[in-house]
């Protein structure tokens, strides 16, 4: 195994019992109410945990440590990386947080780490949603893309594209790695979620307005709003 060097972290308030949440993150059937398509879970020290995500994403590891109703560890086959789930009584319901350790995450570039925190907490959140109201919003996530890779700009105000898909609605409409999208439709974009979360908000061959700055200039750009690459 690599050794440790690097962790991220995510976590959220459940307003729901103890028992349900950790049922919720340790059993299939309940995994499947709010995170997988499907799960096959084997909840023991040693027992693995396989776990299908949906949009093509998959995982599968091995519990290495669990202490009942408050913490559990999930080690990748290749051990490369680790996940380890807390769960903490709180003032107003149950904190759940799930931090990642890998030898890979110092090498990791921005966009990836924030994509990989982003998946994560849309997931807690749905957690959130299905064990406080009983809606389940999966299929509201990741619905449209324009084909950038990007990231939190430095200033914290807008996102920097770092590449562009060959042949994509961004492509088309002539946005450029180096660009900087600072707003969607003359609404602000404050680093890499809110983007997501905005231009997830947009209709499948709508078209949106991309207010952009490059090489100090500032430009506004139309793009279609493409259906995202991978189904669920």
């Amino acid at each position: 195994m690599k050794n440790i060097k690097e962790s991220v972290k995510r976590d959220i308030v459940v307003n729901a019992p103890l028992k349900v949440v950790w049922e919720a993150l340790t059993k299939a059937e309940h995994l499947n109410r709010w995170y997988t398509k499907n799960a096959e879970i084997e909840f023991h020290v040693g027992g693995r945990g396989y776990m299908d995500h949906g949009w093509g994403a998959k995982s599968e590891g091995v519990y290495t440590e669990i202490d009942p109703l408050k913490r559990f560890v999930l080690q990748s086959l290749d051990g490369d990386y680790t996940t380890i789930t807390t769960l903490e009584e709180v003032e107003n319901g149950i904190k759940v947080s799930i931090e990642y350790q890998a030898s890979y995450l110092d090498e990791m570039n921005q966009a990836s780490k924030e994509n990989m925190l982003f998946g994560t907490l849309q997931f807690l959140e749905n957690l959130k949603s299905v064990y406080e109201s009983g809606t389940d919003n999966r299929l509201k996530f990741w619905k449209t893309w324009i084909g950038i890779v990007h990231a939190t700009n430095e200033s914290g105000l807008g996102v920097r594209v770092i590449g562009v898909k060959e042949g994509s609605v961004a492509a088309d409409a002539g946005i450029r790695s180096g660009d900087i999208i600072v707003a969607v439709d003359d609404e602000k974009v404050n680093g890499y979620e809110q983007f997501e979360r905005t231009l997830n908000c947009k209709h499948v061959d709508s078209r949106v307005l991309l207010t952009v700055e490059r090489e100090n200039e500032e430009l506004q750009v139309e793009c279609v709003v493409a259906s995202y690459p991978v189904p669920y």
